[in-house]
């Protein structure tokens, strides 16, 4: 009895053995297949595997990682390093990665560093860890940037415990967002890397789904797209055109396996089985993905094809009469060794946001990015970093601005998220500039590592003036000269243009007074001229704003004739209401002034002219060299409601590149001042009022503003 009694508990261990075994093996096969919650379903109803297993213990751990549940996987990993007599030297790994989820940057370092003490000196992880590193210590110093948005999760209603990205906006409705998304329901159920049906190991194919606010703030219930643009195969949003008729989509057996495609919205019985191919510069076999089209004419997309910096880089293409030109390189500022991708061109046409998981720009995975390109230079500036919370230590990317220029969307993979990516919102402060709409948008000039030949719709190149002119002061050319006080005797001299109360055409004297300024102009590259409007007359002060900066467009307008770049020319319309003009006939009056670059150009030859000037309004508050004012509205037209009456100082501003009338109140010359009259303004509903600082008469972005700050201490409260 005693024999058959340890037969058959070895027997029972045996099978519970043997058991505990298949149980291992059906998690590893969840496991291996990322079906981490199956993984996880298996190994937590088998409670005596994991408590004897080292390897199912550590799935275990890991599958908590990967479904976001960053306590209970710290709380494994930890207890294998305490407890194990010879743990994974993965667990330091995963250990370092939970800390690095939870932006707890200097703990993830020092475990990094921990794990690396376990690798031989020839381990190829080595240089992945070390790149891990570096992006945590980018983390702890951009921790300290001032944050510039808000950001939230869009909601169970859209996101799921799967997979959600690459958000498109509608181009009709600003309350509509279409994405693509990974998740049960999809047609074609799920499917192995083959595409065939595999329920069991199988994963699903991403469909194209909508939502849309209901309500006032909610988004609602997403909806995937009709059954004729999904289907089993992988459909991925990729963009609109211009006027929203035209969806571009990709379609394929793997992300990597298929063709791009546009749909034209036909009706149901319209329809064929399949959309026609874009018969565009792309080419899937060679990697080309996320394109975004600008205006119909410019296509920016990331590729793997031959010739880049490694990695996935950023291309450019144009169309013109009637195709496409060859895609160009952005080049080594913006490429890099490696993955640059999901760019968004502003509505500027020089402002690009990208992602990119370069260990020097990165905190984490993908970051989104931003660079301008220079028209001076003719080159992209050093992508800066948006910084938190916009990034995080997960992969964020397919970042695009709403044309309100305060909301973005994006999908990132952080951890506090609902499933594997989600898809955010970014509420940014302050009005984001470069999302005003742009009068052409020309391609910026072909990057091969170096500037090669500038296409010929770009501007000319510029270059920095090295010394001010004769007559000027250190920075702007705005004060009276001795040959213009002295009545105008130079030949050189730049007296205001007077009209009267109805804008008109010009006259020859002042076409003269406009050839001297165009001659100045090309002939001193990078100079830029400022064109100050003053009405005086007896209309209501919208509409005198308004003739004059119709007025200044007309004078700008003939220096373009002239060949005067548009980037030089900046047009200001101010009240003159209460100063004299010196004539009773004359209504209003443009003025003119110039600002040297900020760097200069030690070997330029600055012509030598004998330069005056003088001001219809001396001591006008515009004049001032260090000014703000708060703008409140960006019109295709004349402002004509009463608003601009009710509060001081309303000015209009306008550039020729720009299609959009910037309407700005209020003149201070500290920020602070500034700041609390847009409160003031908020409170009386202006919903988008927003601080613009001027230096020298020139609106600035934050990044002059912080260049500029030596010269005027009180921009650090606007920089900061």
């Amino acid at each position: 009895m005693k024999q058959f009694i340890l037969f058959f508990t070895a027997f029972l261990c045996l099978v519970s053995t043997q058991a505990q075994t298949e149980k291992k093996q059906e998690a590893k096969e969840y496991f291996f297949h990322q079906r981490y919650s199956d993984a996880l379903a298996v190994l937590s109803g088998a409670r005596n595997l994991t408590k004897t297993d080292q390897e199912a213990l550590f799935l275990q751990a890991v599958c908590h990682y990967q479904l976001n549940n960053l306590d209970e996987a710290l709380a494994l990993f930890q207890k294998q390093i305490k407890e194990e007599k010879d743990p994974y030297p993965e667990c330091w790994l995963y250990t370092a990665k939970v800390y690095h989820a939870m932006h707890q940057f200097g703990k993830a370092i020092d475990v990094y560093k921990d794990y690396l003490r376990q690798l031989k000196s020839n381990d190829p992880n080595r240089r992945i860890v070390w790149d891990e590193v570096r992006r945590c210590a980018n983390g702890i110093e951009l921790q300290y940037k001032a944050s510039e948005a808000g950001v939230e999760n869009m909601g169970p209603a859209v996101n799921t415990e799967y997979d959600e990205f690459a958000p498109v906006l509608s181009q009709n409705f600003s309350n509509k967002l279409y994405f693509s998304s990974i998740r049960p329901g999809n047609m074609g159920g799920r499917r192995n890397a083959a595409g065939l049906r595999d329920e069991r190991l199988g994963q699903y194919f991403s469909d194209m789904f909508s939502t849309q606010i209901e309500g006032m703030s909610q988004w609602g219930e997403a909806r995937a797209l009709h059954h004729l643009l999904n289907s089993p195969q992988h459909e991925v949003m990729l963009d609109f055109n211009k006027d929203g008729s035209v969806l571009y989509y990709f379609k394929g057996w793997s992300p990597e396996r298929g063709q791009i495609l546009i749909d034209t919205f036909k009706k149901v019985e319209e329809r064929t089985l399949t959309s026609d191919p874009f018969r565009g510069p792309m080419n899937t076999a060679l990697g080309d993905g996320t394109p975004f089209f600008l205006n119909d004419t410019l296509l920016y997309f990331s590729s793997r094809r031959p010739g880049g910096y490694g990695g996935l880089d950023l291309y450019f293409t144009s169309f013109s009469q009637g195709r496409w030109s060859a895609p160009k390189n952005l080049g080594a500022v913006v490429n890099t060794p490696y993955d640059e991708t999901t760019p968004f061109l502003a509505r500027d046409g020089k402002t690009l946001y990208f992602s990119s998981n370069h260990s020097g720009r990165s905190i984490g995975g993908l970051d989104v990015l931003k660079s301008v390109f220079n028209d001076r230079a003719q080159r992209w500036t050093e992508p800066e970093n948006l910084g938190t919370p916009v990034n995080s230590a997960g992969d964020d990317a397919y970042f695009r601005i709403a044309k309100d220029g305060f909301t973005a969307y994006f999908s990132s993979s952080r951890k506090d998220g609902y499933g594997q990516r989600d898809l955010y919102i970014a509420y940014f402060n302050n009005f984001l500039p470069e999302m005003e709409l742009a009068v052409s948008i020309p391609p910026p000039a072909s990057f091969q590592g170096e500037v090669t030949q500038i296409q010929e719709s770009m501007v000319p190149p510029r270059s920095d003036l090295a010394t001010a002119l004769p007559e000027a002061r250190e920075n702007v050319l705005h004060e009276p000269a001795r040959a213009a006080a002295e009545g105008g005797s130079s030949a050189n001299s730049f007296a205001p243009l007077f009209f009267q109360a109805t804008y008109r055409t010009l006259d020859a004297e002042q076409k003269a007074q406009l050839d001297k300024i165009a001659a100045l102009m090309k002939e001193t590259p990078g100079l830029q001229l400022i064109i100050t409007a003053y009405h005086t007359g007896n209309f209501p002060l919208s509409k005198r704003l308004f003739q004059g900066i119709k007025q200044a467009e007309i004078a700008a307008g003939y220096l373009l004739q002239k060949e005067v770049s548009g980037n030089q020319i900046f047009m200001r319309s101010g009240d003159a209401k209460g100063y004299d003009l010196g004539s009773e006939r004359d209504s209003y009056s443009l003025e003119f002034s110039f600002k040297k670059p900020e760097n200069g150009a030690e070997n330029l030859v600055v012509p030598d002219l004998e330069m005056g000037l003088s001001s219809a309004i001396p001591g006008h508050i515009l004049n001032k060299n260090l000014l703000y004012k708060i703008q409140v509205y960006s019109l295709s037209g004349e402002f004509k409601g009463s608003l601009l009456e009710q509060y001081p100082d309303a000015m209009i501003e306008k550039e020729p590149n720009l299609a959009y009338y910037r309407y700005t109140l209020g003149a201070f010359s500290r920020y602070a001042d500034a700041e609390a009259f847009r409160q003031k303004l908020l409170k009386a509903d202006l919903r988008s009022a927003f601080v613009v600082p001027y230096i020298y008469g020139l609106r600035v972005d934050r990044m002059t503003a912080r260049r500029n700050i030596i010269n005027f201490p009180d921009l650090q409260h606007y920089a900061n």
